[in-house]
């Protein structure tokens, strides 16, 4: 084997190491966990139930499968989510975001907004988060107690 590579030219060489790295890459990315820092100071109260589910999960399956895995478990893979409010140029809540390992996975029910808008004051609060298949759909249910409050 060594006799071969010492005899391959340099584009050869270079073409196999090329395509080593790229392998390595497609394994990383396919195995790897993407890590993110936790910007939220604040928490929300849950009871464990795990029974607030969030809006437009279909639109984020690619970063809901890469946290969740090749085969979620039956009850789902436990996460901490981190809720982003956006507000309007009058100070008003318009979106709030449900970020999970840094990544956009769906967003609070617009009728909720004022509810946990009122409880984090438009910061950035953390709760628990369980992803899971749904009807052939990964999904994200929040655990927080109603109305939402803050531990």
């Amino acid at each position: 084997m060594l006799d071969h590579l010492l005899k391959a030219d340099h584009m050869t060489l270079l073409a196999g190491s090329v395509a080593v790295v790229i392998v390595l890459i497609i394994l990383l990315r396919w195995t790897g966990q993407r890590v993110a820092m936790p910007r939220a100071s604040l928490a929300l109260k849950g009871d464990g139930t795990f029974d607030y589910g969030i809006a437009g999960t279909q639109a984020h399956q690619p970063a809901l499968a890469r946290i969740a895995g090749r085969r979620p478990s039956d009850m789902g893979e436990e996460r901490v989510a981190e809720l982003v409010a956006s507000v309007t140029e009058t100070g008003q809540p318009s979106v709030i975001a449900v970020q999970v390992e840094g990544a956009h996975v769906g967003d609070i029910h617009g009728r909720d907004i004022p509810h946990f808008h009122a409880a984090t004051g438009g910061r950035v609060a953390a709760c628990n988060a369980v992803v899971l298949k749904e009807k052939g759909v990964l999904t994200v249910r929040l655990d927080v107690v109603w109305p939402p409050r803050l531990t």
